[in-house]
């Protein structure tokens, strides 16, 4: 049986994704390709792969289109090795031009989607026509995309499997303190300054709780509203209490995680949460909002941690104070069972996903 290759696509191969390509390589019998759609991006500024088996699609940023050079260094890829399968985000033109062509030169294509939110009937209607068209499989982050994808897109359930939404666990629980509680003073968000992320009312929340008495609330991220939160911590004398960090690099991560005694992610948007993963493989209990796409996969209600209206500042404070609750041997137990559910979510569970629609 020929043995044909697998070519990837994203906006920006960065560390979440190595992750997951290396374990692609490691169980599929032909070459596993990649590509990055631009040089560079607003946000996460990663570095560039680069290996005999990587394209960069443009040198332009992600943020700017170039859908005739794009696509001609894409078709190039499919013209000058084995493909038989592609597999992208979707959303934008270049990423519907690429999956176009694999239809109709014959590459089966698998597409990738965290989302969950309705648009409303019309918009989703005519999205759902698109991805009908366009994707012969679907690989979403987990059961609310699932219900999305089949009750708002009509996609065939056969055609969809879920557990995109992976990090690499093992760099996450390395470091030595981890499981340590006694001495931790540190809940840690991270989360970028930009209003989705709901941090003003995380703030807030944390300073009328029981948590502000024994721990700091660190908050590690970037972003537009660096300045009106820094503003408000110094209005209402919370310097000492909560504590703006700029971004950390994947490497520190674990450390940062270590040092902590929970996580928290109050976000009004969230198709995911991939900082969820992160914090869990690393031992941490998790105190999440409703909106956070992995809630299903990634909650049990007391047993890993508590949730809250995100709309709902007082229930955002009653889930800290349920953490502030816990002793010592319970945050334990909850970090562990932390580890216990993300341990379902790996690069190599999201490679054989693959493997198994591709073979």
């Amino acid at each position: 049986m020929k043995k044909q290759s697998i070519l990837l696509v994203w906006d920006r191969i960065g560390d979440y994704h190595l992750a997951r390509v290396k374990a692609c390589e490691k169980v599929f019998k032909g070459a596993v390709y990649t590509a990055d759609l631009a040089g560079s991006d607003a946000l996460y500024k990663w570095d560039s792969v680069a290996n005999s088996t990587h394209t960069l699609l443009s040198n332009l940023p992600v943020e700017q289109k170039d859908l005739i050079g794009r696509f001609k260094a894409f078709r190039k890829i499919i013209k000058a090795n084995d493909i038989g399968f592609v597999a992208m985000p979707y959303g934008r033109s270049e990423y519907h031009l690429f999956l176009l062509y694999a239809k109709l030169v014959g590459v089966r294509t698998l597409i990738f989607s965290e989302s969950w939110y309705s648009r409303g009937k019309v918009k989703d209607r005519l999205k759902s026509y698109l991805l009908k068209f366009l994707g012969d499989y679907f690989f979403v982050s987990g059961a609310r995309a699932y219900q999305h994808f089949t009750q708002n897109y009509f996609i065939d359930p056969a055609k969809i499997i879920q557990g995109y939404s992976v990090v690499d666990n093992a760099h996450f629980a390395t470091h030595e303190n981890i499981g340590r509680v006694q001495d931790k003073k540190q809940i840690i968000c991270v989360a970028r300054y930009s209003e989705e992320k709901n941090l003003l009312v995380l703030i807030k929340a944390f300073a009328a709780s029981d948590l502000i008495k024994h721990y700091v609330l660190k908050i590690v991220g970037d972003g537009p509203l660096k300045a009106s939160l820094k503003e408000y911590i110094h209005k209402e004398h919370l310097q000492e209490k909560v504590e703006l960090s700029g971004w950390v690099n994947y490497k520190a991560l674990p450390e940062l995680y270590a040092e902590s005694a929970a996580f928290v992610l109050a976000s009004t948007f969230e198709p995911w949460g991939l900082v969820v993963n992160e914090a869990m493989a690393a031992g941490l209990p998790v105190i999440l909002s409703d909106q956070c796409g992995c809630l299903p996969e990634l909650l049990e209600p007391n047993k890993n941690g508590f949730s809250f209206n995100a709309e709902h500042l007082l229930d955002c404070t009653n889930a800290l104070n349920k953490f502030a609750n816990l002793n010592a041997d319970e945050v334990v137990q909850f970090g562990n069972h932390s580890k216990m559910l993300v341990a379902r979510l790996t690069p190599e569970t999201w490679a054989n996903h693959v493997k198994g629609i591709t073979d």
